[in-house]
């Protein structure tokens, strides 16, 4: 007998996919990952730094620079360095051309974090995506950009976190380890019997502010309400000391240092060093030359403060504002919590200890904790994953985009409203557009539950590797298992309405600070009768007039029945994910008709742009040090 041996191919094991958070700031930006012992760690960049200035240097050879190197160039090239490109995420284009060119946020912002996952593959090797946190007061736009940026570096979003929840999660599982040192039970963020944390989190970072109330029960973080400003940061307080110190030198010299871009850059660096002194001692030295004359501004701590008491002063207002949105007092708070690195100014602490009648926790880097957060939600999302592709797979089943019929009535039984948007083009004309209005019934009320979630069919999953192999001890698993974050929306979200009177309004359908995941319907009316079609326009915001909203969007119902009556049922669907993402639906009661779920963003980069800056960016070379 023949006896024919075979070789077996053997393949090698497929290795665990690598997630790290990401804290995209907008003076600086930090990365960590979580150890195999579950702890999370800063990644230090190649620069042997654990900051990671954002600031980005396009070299007239084509190389791009980011970090301190970048940041020491815009003294003498100003005109090719782009600094706090986080307060223009939203925004088409860039406040001003680069080297001739228009460049989208987004496409900035991804060669910062490419620099920042070429730092991170030196340490652990590859990098397969990343959690990147926002302040938790950007709008649905701004998410998007960032969203955008990490798929332009080339990361797999694993999810964009709000930094607040990032920093209060690093703050929580830090008492976690600690339990599981002392052989406590390591699955509670607080232990059972013990009432519920409640937190408050204060975030002063470089160019954006939020102020966050939270709680932490057994393994849940809920955020109760959530407010800020993206146009309020430590460069704020930076330009109060440049202006103060320009206005002293024209006062002796009659020239105004400000007009020369390189001497402004300069300033911008002395009075950054100028309050980072400050927060030490209680007096500084801030140095200008121009034209010549050198002048040595002595400032001193109190006049610092004094001079910027309305920045500080418009923070406050902020906390007062979102403990009333929270329906908390004081005496109902356990912690303060500062994230951020203006935090350390001295101001800051005795603020808080003044509005709070708390000593605030310092007790974690202001710097780190977010980009901590951010790898701990990572890890909980990987594990999570691994967990939903390891069950077994379904049989597919397509769930509805829309209310059934019946469910439909079940709504209108319990009475539930529609209002409308944009009156047609011509109410008399044959064919009608873009119209919609309150519903006849005249209520306004929600309901969550008349349109099904939008559900894809369930696929056999590929498990490519377990990710619980990456941490040496169960324990650090299962604590991340355990944990459950909850968010809330920062804006509210509606729709614009046509009232009888021909007024517009904004029909708020998911008010801000809702817990999500969140669905809401209501239900709105045609304006006219025999409307061909609908115009769904989505805003952003919480006043009543439209025009003082931002404009998100629009989904457009085409074809619509001949012969509908004035104030037809209309239905409308706002599905609003934990990360800030936004699905709307519309729908037509009689014919089933629906709108398309994109929501077309005009500031918003599409697809093909994506997928062409993506092209871009990983063909440029991108360091730390200019040559």
């Amino acid at each position: 007998m023949e006896i024919v041996q075979g070789v077996l191919a053997m393949s090698e094991a497929p290795r665990a996919k690598r997630y790290i958070g990401i804290d995209l700031g907008t003076t600086f930006s930090a990365m960590a990952y979580v150890d195999p012992h579950g702890t999370p760690v800063t990644i230090p960049n190649a620069e042997g730094s654990l900051t990671t200035p954002s600031v980005v240097y396009f070299e007239q050879t084509g190389q791009v620079i980011v970090g301190a190197d970048a940041r020491a160039a815009a003294v003498e090239h100003p005109e090719l360095v782009v600094e706090c490109v986080k307060r223009e995420m939203g925004e088409r284009f860039y406040s001003r051309p680069i080297q001739g060119r228009k460049l989208p946020p987004p496409a900035i912002s991804a060669l910062i974090l490419k620099k920042l996952k070429q730092d991170a593959e030196a340490k652990l090797g590859p990098i397969d995506g990343a959690v990147i946190t926002v302040p938790a007061y950007f709008d649905e736009g701004r998410r998007q950009a960032t969203q955008a940026a990490g798929e332009i570096a080339g990361l797999e979003v694993l999810d964009v976190l709000n930094e607040p929840t990032a920093a209060s999660l690093g703050f929580a599982y830090r008492d976690i380890k600690r339990k599981s040192d002392g052989q406590d039970d390591v699955l509670r963020l607080a232990d059972e019997t013990s009432k519920a944390k409640v937190a408050v989190v204060y975030d002063l970072g470089g160019g954006t502010f939020d102020v966050t109330v939270l709680r932490i029960e057994g393994n849940n973080l809920t955020v109760l309400a959530t407010d800020g400003d993206v146009q309020l940061g430590g460069k704020d307080w930076d330009m109060k000391l440049l202006n103060a110190a320009a206005v002293a030198f024209k006062a002796k010299h009659g020239a105004d240092p400000r007009t020369d871009e390189h001497v402004f850059q300069q300033m911008l660096v002395a009075a950054e060093d100028c309050k980072r002194a400050l927060s030490a001692r209680d007096k500084a030295r801030m140095g200008i030359t121009f034209a010549g004359k050198p002048v040595n501004i002595d400032v001193t701590r109190q006049q610092f403060e004094d001079l910027t008491a309305d920045l500080l002063y418009r923070t406050e207002s902020r906390i007062v504002r979102v403990m009333e949105a929270a329906g908390m007092s004081w005496d109902q708070i356990d912690e303060v919590l500062t994230v951020g690195g203006s935090t350390r100014m001295p101001q800051v602490i005795k603020l808080l200890e003044r509005v709070t009648g708390k000593k605030p926790n310092t007790s974690l880097s202001p710097d780190e904790v977010v980009a901590h957060g951010a790898a701990i939600h990572a890890a909980i999302t990987q594990l999570k994953r691994y967990q939903e592709k390891a069950v077994e797979a379904k049989a597919a089943k397509p769930k509805p985009a829309v209310a059934t019929q019946a469910e439909m009535r079940i709504a209108e039984e319990e009475g539930s409203a529609l209002p409308m948007m944009q009156e047609p083009v011509d109410a008399n004309a044959e064919t009608v557009a873009d119209g919609i209005a309150p519903h006849p019934s005249g209520a306004s009320t929600t309901t969550t539950a008349a349109i099904a979630a939008d559900g894809s069919t369930v696929a056999e999953a590929i498990i490519e590797s377990n990710p619980s192999e990456q941490y040496d001890s169960n324990d650090a698993t299962d604590v991340l298992r355990a944990i459950q974050t909850h968010n809330v929306n920062a804006h509210g979200l509606g729709v614009v309405m046509t009232n009888e009177d021909k007024t517009k309004v904004n029909s708020i359908i998911v008010p801000a600070n809702t817990l999500l995941p969140t669905s809401v319907t209501r239900r709105y009316g045609t304006v006219v009768s025999n409307q061909t079609s609908v115009s769904v326009i989505i805003v952003e915001g919480e006043a009543q007039d439209p025009s003082q909203c931002i404009p998100i969007g629009k989904c457009t119902i085409e074809k619509l029945p001949w012969g509908l009556r004035k104030g037809s049922t209309i239905y409308v669907t706002f599905s609003y994910d934990n990360s800030g993402r936004l699905d709307v639906k519309a729908m037509e009661a009689t014919s089933g008709a629906t709108a398309s779920t994109a929501i077309d963003r005009t500031n918003a980069m599409n697809q093909v742009e994506i997928s062409e800056a993506k092209q871009v960016v990983e063909k440029m070379v991108v360091s730390g040090k200019r040559d």
